[in-house]
C-alpha cells in the first residue's frame, strides 16, 4: 500500500492528489464537499433500483424565487430557470417534485409549469404533458413533477383544475380533508409543509399522504443569529470560515417538533416522511468565496435528498414515483455529510422481506434489520467520522425510544409496534475543511432518517 504522509492526506481531502490505497481496491480522488456520488453508482436493494431526487422546491413560477423577481414585465426570469436545471443535473437528482406558490403557479400553463425546454422530454397522459425529463448536459435526465405549497402541499399536480386562474388558485389554497381530496383528484400526493405548523389533530386526522420531518427554511428561520454571523464573517472574516459548501453546518438540527408528530401520526396510521429542501435561490444574494452565491439552486440541492426504492423494470415516472412515495419506501439523506453506501433498513416474517415503509403483520419473530452503510470516497488515511446507527420506536407520547445503537449492523426480534431507523454522524473527516474554528462545527447531526416500518399493523 502506498505511503500516506501527512502533506498527502490533506491534498486528498482537498481533492489535489489521487488518494491512497484503502487495502479495498478504491483509489481517490477522495470526497471533497461538492463532490457527487453519481446516480449510477447507487447499487439496488433486493429488486428495486434506489431513486435520488428532490421534494418542497421552487422555480421561476413561484412569486417569490429568483430574488423575487422570477418575471419581470411578464419575461421569465431564463437566468434563474438554467440555474436550477444546471443545479439538478449536477447535483444527480432523479427527480424533483416542485412546490410552487400558487399565486404565480396558477397563471401558467402546463407544460412550463414543468420547466419543459427544448430537448426535453415530456410524459404524457391521456394526450396531456404530465410530468418532464429535464434533459441534462453530457447525458443523464431528471424527471420533474409540478406541485404548489399554497394551502397544503400536493406533489405530482397532473393538471390544473377546472375553471377561471381565480377559481385555480381558490382550489389551490383549500385546507383540510375537502382540499385533500380535491388535489388527489389531480393526481398529486399530498404532504403537509412545515409540519410544526400544522396541529396534530390535522396531521393525524386528514387524509393526506405524508409530511416533512426535516425543512431549510424552518432551520434558517430558528438559527437566524448564526446565518447572519456568517455572512457578515464573508467580509471580515473570510479566511476563519470553512469550506462554502459546508458553511451551514450548524444551521442542519433537527427539527423536534416534527419529529414529535410524526411519533404520534404513526400511532394510528402510516405516515411516510421526507427531507424538504424549499429552495427559492432569493435568500443571500452575494457571492460566497467560490464565486457562487451561499443559497444557489446547486449548493442546496447538494444538501441533502430522498432516495425512494421503484421497482426495478418497472417504468420510470411520476406515478412510479408518486406511488412509492406514497408508501414510505424512501430514506433522506444529509449528503452534505457525505454519500452512504450500503445503508439498507427491512424487516423479515415467515421468509417475507418488507421494505422500508412497509406494513408488517403480526407475528410471533418479526426481526429488523439495518445495515451500516460506509462513505463514499471516504479516506482511509484522514480522521474518521463517528457512525451511530439507531433503531427507534415511536411512542405515543411524541418521543422516539431507542431500541438499539451501535456503530455497525443492527438486528433486532421486536414485537408490534412502529421502528424508524436513523444514522448519526460526528463528521471528523471535514475537520481540515472547517476554518479556524473547527469544534464549533464538529457536532452529531443525523444523517439518515428511514421511514418506518408498522409491525403489527395491515394498513
Amino acid at each position: 500500500m502506498r505511503d500516506c504522509s501527512p502533506f498527502l492526506v490533506l491534498t486528498t481531502v482537498l481533492g489535489l492528489a489521487a488518494g491512497c490505497d484503502d487495502g479495498g481496491g478504491s483509489q481517490g480522488p477522495f470526497a471533497t464537499p461538492d463532490t457527487v456520488m453519481p446516480a449510477s453508482e447507487i447499487a439496488p436493494i433486493r429488486g428495486y433500483t434506489v431513486r435520488r431526487g428532490i421534494t418542497h422546491l421552487h422555480s421561476v413560477y413561484s412569486h417569490d424565487a429568483c430574488d423575487d423577481a422570477p418575471f419581470t414585465d411578464g419575461v421569465r426570469n431564463e437566468s434563474c430557470l438554467q440555474d436550477l436545471r444546471r443545479g439538478l443535473c449536477a447535483t444527480g437528482q432523479e427527480y424533483a417534485c416542485l412546490s410552487d406558490h400558487a399565486t404565480l403557479f396558477a397563471e401558467y400553463e402546463f407544460p412550463d409549469v414543468l420547466l419543459h425546454a427544448a430537448g426535453d422530454t415530456l410524459v404524457e397522459r391521456g394526450g396531456l404533458p404530465v410530468a418532464n425529463r429535464v434533459a441534462c448536459e453530457g447525458g443523464g435526465e431528471v424527471l420533474v413533477l409540478a406541485g404548489t405549497e399554497t394551502g397544503m402541499m400536493p406533489l405530482g399536480i397532473e393538471r390544473h383544475p377546472a375553471g377561471t386562474i381565480e377559481e385555480r388558485k381558490a382550489a389551490y389554497g383549500l385546507v383540510g380533508p375537502e382540499g385533500v381530496l380535491a388535489m388527489h383528484a389531480l393526481g398529486a400526493q399530498v404532504f403537509l409543509h412545515h409540519t410544526e405548523e400544522w396541529t396534530i389533530e390535522q396531521v393525524t386526522t386528514w387524509p393526506i399522504d405524508g409530511i416533512e420531518v426535516y425543512n431549510t427554511h424552518r432551520n434558517i428561520m430558528d438559527r437566524l443569529d448564526v446565518a447572519l454571523e456568517l455572512v457578515l464573517k464573508l467580509e471580515s472574516e473570510p479566511e476563519s470560515l470553512p469550506d462554502m459548501d459546508l458553511l451551514l453546518q450548524t444551521i442542519f438540527q433537527e427539527n423536534a417538533p416534527d419529529l414529535e408528530r410524526w411519533a404520534r401520526a404513526v400511532q394510528t396510521r402510516r405516515m411516510p416522511a421526507v427531507l424538504a429542501t424549499d429552495a427559492h435561490q432569493n435568500v443571500f444574494q452575494g457571492q460566497a468565496l467560490d464565486g457562487e452565491r451561499i443559497d444557489a439552486y446547486r449548493r442546496m440541492l447538494r444538501w441533502f435528498a430522498n432516495y425512494t426504492l421503484v421497482p426495478t423494470g418497472a417504468a420510470w415516472d411520476d406515478l412510479a414515483l408518486k406511488e412509492a412515495l406514497g408508501q414510505g419506501h424512501t430514506f433522506g439523506v444529509f449528503t452534505d455529510l457525505g454519500y452512504p453506501v450500503g445503508f439498507d433498513f427491512h424487516a423479515e416474517a415467515d421468509g417475507v422481506v418488507y421494505e422500508v415503509g412497509s406494513a408488517v403483520p403480526a407475528s410471533s419473530g418479526v426481526r429488523l434489520t439495518v445495515r451500516a452503510p460506509s462513505m463514499y470516497r471516504l479516506d482511509p488515511a484522514a480522521e474518521q467520522p463517528v457512525i451511530t446507527v439507531r433503531l427507534l420506536q415511536a411512542e405515543a407520547d411524541g418521543t422516539w425510544r431507542e431500541v438499539a445503537a451501535g456503530p455497525g449492523d443492527l438486528e433486532e426480534t421486536v414485537g408490534a409496534g412502529v421502528y424508524r431507523a436513523e444514522v448519526r454522524m460526528l463528521p471528523n473527516h471535514w475537520r481540515p475543511l472547517l476554518g479556524a474554528e473547527p469544534e464549533r462545527w464538529l457536532i452529531e447531526r443525523p444523517w439518515i432518517y428511514a421511514n418506518p416500518i408498522y409491525v403489527g399493523r395491515a394498513d
